[in-house]
């Protein structure tokens, strides 16, 4: 059981994001492309527990001084680093093998690339202010560049600056609910957080990133060339909904309803998932009907 709590399972949900590009691509009747799309998150989600693994092991000593992160299996002694470092290299050897079985060159190289790029994240990126931020933002967006390159499609310019905008907002609101919980403090176990802004400036940050995912995804679904390959004018009318989940989101983010994983928010939030559902199913509708 340590062993699985140790893979994050519940943050696979992230990993969704792979499947971006072919929802937006109409090919739902394309069943190899949906079978390599399953490999795809499976491939990356074994990347990404192994990636969580090592991070558990460089912040050993900081989790253990956490009121909720002390519980995690590394920290509480449950799982000794020697089995997390043969755990970690055993599942990313077989995420680098089923991608490089099944998947196009590009995206194993894609994996390969993110593993390294968190790794060295976990190792000294995440202590500088900002800079964790964007890569935690570039780190979510690369999903959706991966599940484009697991099936060879091109991404849309406009998709791919909503999902950095959304990967955005997500990162800065994970910052904003730290330092509400701890502060800006000299003695934050997050080195970044110790020279941080106060949570007024990350609030503005928020908003001005929210809006600007919004404006991004209007003009997404109105781009010619969205309109030519989704083959309708009619994927306007998903934009009530993004607002809404946006909307719903950031005020639980501001009445501090949200703990500092948006992962585990979104998935408590029963009503953004009803959201999220009807807005799928819009996309869906206007793909098979054009």
């Amino acid at each position: 059981m340590n062993f699985i709590r140790l893979l994050r399972i519940k943050q696979w949900t992230k990993n969704l994001l792979i499947f971006t590009a072919f929802i937006f691509a109409g090919q739902w009747s394309d069943k190899q492309k949906i079978l390599e799309l399953i490999i795809a998150f499976i491939s990356f989600s074994l990347t990404a527990s192994s990636v969580y693994i090592f991070n558990d092991l460089f912040d050993v000593k900081q989790d253990r001084n956490h009121p909720i992160k002390r519980h995690r299996p590394i920290a509480s002694g449950a799982v000794s680093p020697t089995q997390a470092i043969i755990l970690g290299i055993i599942i990313l050897l077989l995420a680098i093998s089923l991608g490089g079985l099944f998947l196009p060159p590009i995206a194993t190289w894609i994996l390969v690339g993110y593993f390294l790029a968190m790794l060295l994240y976990s190792i000294r990126l995440k202590h500088i202010l900002m800079l964790d931020v964007f890569i935690v933002a570039g780190g979510l967006t690369t999903r959706a560049v991966f599940g484009a390159a697991a099936i060879e499609v091109t991404v849309s310019d406009w998709l791919l600056i909503c999902a950095f905008l959304i990967s955005l907002m997500l990162a800065l609101i994970k910052r904003r609910q730290e330092i509400v919980r701890v502060g800006i403090d000299a003695n934050s176990s997050r080195i970044s957080l110790q020279n941080a802004p106060p949570v007024a400036v990350w609030d503005q940050w928020i908003t001005v990133v929210s809006g600007m995912t919004m404006l991004a995804y209007m003009l997404y679904t109105i781009d010619p060339e969205t309109v030519q390959r989704v083959g309708s004018k009619n994927l306007i009318y998903s934009t009530p909904l993004v607002i809404y989940g946006l909307f719903r989101y950031t005020a639980r983010v501001y009445t501090n309803e949200v703990c500092e994983d948006p992962t585990e928010a979104i998935l408590q939030d029963k009503v953004i998932w009803v959201v999220v559902l009807i807005w799928l199913a819009i996309i869906v509708t206007v793909s098979l009907l054009h």
